[in-house]
């Protein structure tokens, strides 16, 4: 009996990564962690991470670009700035690239349900991580749903 062999060189998926740096905090295993996880579902050609960076601790910041993010400081103070630049650079990006098929979020907040909804509409995989507290919109939205507390792929170092 001949056994048929799987396809194993089928080209990785496109991951793009979106980060509320200033909705999930995390130490820098779990900022390790996260990208150990984008990696299994393929490959990040984009990773953001969104702050006002000359309030949080410079030496997260230093090492979130040695892991090749990209920083973006939002310096303005108006209520849900730094929301509403995630979600326009997201959909600048993503929803003009049909090559990007998995967008990951790693916030908890409720601002960002639409843009899930827009993701899921042009046929992207969405999944979030959350920490401490999490819109139930947004879970329900998300095709995956994880607390960083437990990133799969990953041991949590105390």
């Amino acid at each position: 009996m001949k056994v048929r062999q799987e396809k194993t060189n089928e080209p990785k998926a496109l991951v793009s990564f979106y980060w509320d740096c200033q909705n999930v905090r995390v130490n820098l295993n779990q900022a390790n962690c996260l990208l150990n996880f984008a990696s299994t579902q393929g490959i990040a050609v984009i990773k953001r991470a969104y702050a006002y960076w000359r309030h949080e601790n410079q030496s997260f910041e230093k090492a979130l670009y040695e892991l090749d993010f990209d920083c973006i400081n939002i310096a303005s103070f108006k209520p849900n700035s730094l929301d509403h630049k995630l979600i326009a650079d997201c959909k600048s990006t993503v929803l003009n690239n049909p090559d990007i098929k998995i967008v990951i979020l790693v916030s908890g907040d409720g601002d960002f349900a639409n843009l899930v909804r827009e993701l899921k509409a042009k046929g992207k995989k969405v999944i979030v991580f959350a920490q401490f507290q999490v819109s139930q919109k947004l879970i329900k939205l998300a095709d995956e749903f994880y607390w960083v507390s437990t990133i799969p792929f990953c041991e949590q170092v105390t």
